[in-house]
């Protein structure tokens, strides 16, 4: 990996994420152990640019917050399993904050995000 980007303003992860080749991190729950893995094929199983710079999401608050707005729910990209179960999710969010009592043990509910597990579509979460 190349350099460490930890902005804290969505307006300047836009900026590295227009400039450069980076690897977005919120969790880190698949992204380190993926970095040294490798597919049937012998290729990395990250399909991101060898040198790519790490930028942490992870100061970013405005991406880590639950909000009912009456006619919809807005979760953010930074919510992690933890917060899903301990939101005050309306009823048809029982799907959800069963599967957050299901994924991994305490240490990758607490630091793994939906957002993440979505994007990554392992079979493993």
């Amino acid at each position: 990996m190349g350099a460490y980007h930890r902005p804290e303003d969505l307006d300047r992860v836009l900026r590295l994420l227009a400039a450069r080749a980076v690897a977005p991190l919120a969790g880190g729950t698949d992204l380190f152990p993926a970095d040294a893995a490798r597919n049937a094929w012998g290729e990395p199983a990250l399909d991101t640019p060898e040198g790519a710079d790490l930028l942490d999401l992870s100061g970013l608050s405005v991406l880590r917050r639950i909000e009912d707005t009456g006619d919809r729910v807005e979760i953010g990209a930074l919510v992690t399993w933890t917060d899903a179960l301990d939101a005050p999710l309306p009823p048809w969010f029982d799907a959800v904050r069963q599967a957050a009592r299901e994924v991994g043990g305490m240490q990758i509910q607490n630091r793994g995000t939906l957002a993440g597990n979505l994007c990554n579509a392992s079979p493993a979460a």
